[in-house]
């Protein structure tokens, strides 16, 4: 198997992880929890698991300090950012038109990349981006009623926040273990959401049991393998194919409701998902041109 396709089957493998991500939030709520709570238990956990996994391995932990701070304000700003402004913005929105703002950042990370130098532009990319972006709006099949300006604004400023996260990690990842990275990401993070929910009297610990498993089921989930394969991925494939690729959470997340929650699949909803895969499928086997690397760039 190629480095190509290994990449792609990482991230399609990140996506099912991320897909997960909405479902167990909704049972976390139900158990009493606030989405500052999720969020630090989410990362704080996953980065204890990643720390325990790497112990057992005996990965060497350290980096340089560049490296470290640059890892740290990844996390903290850039995933914690992303991730917060991405909770806010739920609470303002529908939960679709939500996961379509969110999801304009395929083409934000495309149109960065080409003008940063990073990679290529070509008319294959051009057409899977297309393809995904169309589907995504018959699967998501977005409500505007009762559209407020902070969420969508929330909304978007993750997608920017999201694209710059992707490109930046494309750029310094190049010969770190995915494990590793993870680890600082999640770590700081957890520690930002920790603080802040200390500072502002917003963590909740007289969460049920029920709830607190939800939580677990995020911190590994969407957050050890959906964080890992997608830095995986991201150092074969390069950030334009990740994010587009990535397009495919949604089309998981409505299958998984599916057959988890017992939400019906509409006729418009399948259309959509057969326009996702056509679009991941056109990248796959025709957008794989030459990436420039960080040296030529």
């Amino acid at each position: 198997m190629t480095d190509q396709n290994r990449g792609a089957w990482f991230i399609v493998a990140s996506a099912a992880g991320f897909a997960t991500l909405g479902i167990l939030i909704k049972f976390a709520f139900q158990g009493g929890a606030n989405i500052t709570t999720i969020l630090a238990g989410r990362f704080l956990l996953a980065g204890a698991f990643l720390f325990c996994i790497l112990r057992l391995n005996r990965t060497r932990l350290t980096v340089s300090r560049k490296t470290a701070v640059q890892l740290i304000l990844m996390g903290a700003v850039g995933y914690g950012g992303m991730s917060g402004l991405y909770a806010n913005s739920i609470h303002f929105l529908p939960a679709s038109l939500t996961g379509m703002l969110l999801y304009t950042y395929p083409a934000l990370v495309t149109v960065l990349a080409v003008l940063t130098g990073v990679e290529h532009f070509n008319l294959t990319k051009g057409a899977a981006l297309l393809l995904c972006t169309g589907g995504l709006v018959l699967l998501l099949g977005a409500s505007f009623d009762g559209v407020q300006l902070e969420g969508v604004l929330s909304a978007l400023g993750a997608a920017v926040i999201y694209s710059c996260y992707i490109l930046i990690g494309n750029r310094i990842l190049k010969d770190l273990d995915p494990l590793v990275t993870s680890l600082y990401v999640c770590t700081a993070a957890g520690l930002a959401f920790l603080c802040y929910g200390a500072a502002t009297g917003e963590l909740i610990f007289r969460v049920t049991p029920s709830g607190w498993l939800a939580i677990v089921g995020i911190a590994v989930f969407p957050t050890i393998f959906g964080v890992i394969g997608f830095f995986a991925g991201l150092r074969l494939i390069g950030a334009t194919n990740a994010s587009i690729i990535s397009t495919l959470e949604p089309l998981i997340t409505v299958l998984l409701s599916a057959v988890l929650l017992g939400e019906r699949i509409s006729a418009m909803q399948g259309l959509g998902g057969a326009t996702l895969l056509a679009g991941a499928v056109v990248l796959q086997l025709w957008g794989n041109g030459r990436r420039v690397t960080v040296n030529e760039a």
